[in-house]
């Protein structure tokens, strides 16, 4: 949470009910978020609404619109595909530090959040889990820069995968394979393969929203190359995506 230092708890509140209602997709791409509806909306005045707001330009979920107030990003086939090359390069690298610097509080702490992601039915519950796993990966990285990189970039993914839905039992499963191969190149201090691994998945996820995005281009095939689109798949304006 990206808030000023001498954000009160209004601030907080508000930043926490505008976010949520992003990644909930209450809020469509395009539509222009403005602080005197929002704040008659929460019940607060507009200054907490405005911090909260700024928090979240800054941290890539809204985008700040000349004279108009606020709005959610619309993404191109383009914007996905130029943030998932990204976020290989830095997430790879986090967790290669990570195999080299995470305490043993850090490795028994990702261990849990392995067994709980396995476990976890409830669909909300489990990508939080998935999502926690990371965030102790990448401060385990013990790189202020790359985590608040990182950050920026996961939320710009987080609100351009809203079209993805309900993992399929299949994506379930190699999600789950991911995250404890991970682990336990982590624990075993295997930077190299710990690298390789989270690179791996990167691209998987990738894939999958694209099939999210592009369903027909993907149903005569079982695979596709990560970062490409497939042959013959007509790329998807903004309009079209948003």
């Amino acid at each position: 949470m990206n808030l000023p230092p001498k954000a009160d708890g209004l601030t907080a509140r508000a930043y926490t009910e505008l976010r949520d209602r992003l990644f909930r997709g209450a809020v469509a791409e395009g539509q222009p978020l403005y602080e005197i509806h929002l704040a008659a909306d929460l019940g607060m005045s507009r200054t907490p609404v405005r911090e909260a707001l700024q928090a979240l330009a800054r941290e890539g979920y809204v985008e700040v619109l000349p004279s108009r107030g606020y709005a959610v990003p619309r993404r191109s086939l383009d914007d996905l595909r130029e943030f998932f090359e990204l976020r290989e390069v830095l997430e790879s690298s986090a967790t290669r530090y990570a195999a080299l610097r995470a305490t043993a509080s850090e490795i028994e702490a990702l261990g849990k959040l392995c067994a709980r992601y396995e476990r976890e039915r409830d669909e909300e519950r489990w990508a939080q889990t998935g999502h926690d796993f990371h965030d102790i990966v990448i401060g385990a990285a013990r790189n202020t820069r790359l985590q608040a990189m990182l950050q920026s970039l996961n939320a710009q993914i987080v609100m351009s995968r809203r079209a993805v839905g309900r993992a399929s039992a299949a994506q379930r499963k190699t999600a789950i394979e991911d995250h404890r191969a991970i682990f336990e190149a982590i624990s075993q201090r295997d930077e190299g393969r710990a690298e390789s691994l989270a690179a791996g998945h990167v691209r998987r996820s990738y894939q999958t929203t694209l099939e999210a995005y592009q369903p027909q281009a993907f149903a005569s095939q079982k695979t596709a190359s990560a970062f490409a689109r497939p042959a013959g798949a007509k790329p998807l304006s903004k309009k079209e995506i948003a």
